[in-house]
């Protein structure tokens, strides 16, 4: 017996150009960030082998929905550049608005030394096609990534 049902969140890489593009989905916001997190850093370094050594609070603002995906997506990313370290996992605590706020947890810890990487590292989150959306009860969001 197959399952056709789509997971409550998720990430699918898509097809680009020149750079690294993704369309994620969640049931609520917090989960939709979520998704877009573990996307962004999905085939970089891998950070399962990464020790859970250090936690990172986040709350970030901006003025609509798109450009808090983006500011979200733009902290985690200096986050693990400034630390040198893999993101393991992320938590989304609450998306508001008026204003536009997230906030959240990230876990993760030093790169691992000679640690894989499977992709092209992300260097930045464009605005280039960047999307979100409700359909069908599901929030979704397409983001195209610098590499």
């Amino acid at each position: 017996m197959t399952n056709d049902k789509q997971p409550t969140r998720g990430f699918r890489a898509l097809e680009h150009t020149a750079d690294k593009a993704m369309e994620a989905w969640g049931a609520t916001l917090p989960e939709l960030f979520c998704a877009a997190a573990e996307g962004m850093f999905a085939g970089g370094v891998d950070a399962d082998q990464a020790a859970e050594t250090q936690e990172w609070r986040i709350e970030v603002e901006a003025e609509g929905l798109e450009d808090l995906l983006r500011a979200w997506l733009s902290e985690l990313l200096w986050l693990a550049e400034r630390d040198e370290s893999a993101i393991r996992r992320v938590e989304v605590e609450a998306v508001e608005a008026e204003p536009w706020r997230v906030r959240g947890r990230a876990w993760g810890g030093p790169s691992p030394a000679g640690g894989e990487h499977p992709g092209a590292p992300v260097k930045a989150v464009t605005y280039h096609g960047l999307r979100v959306w409700q359909e069908e009860g599901q929030w979704r969001a397409r983001v195209v990534f610098d590499v």
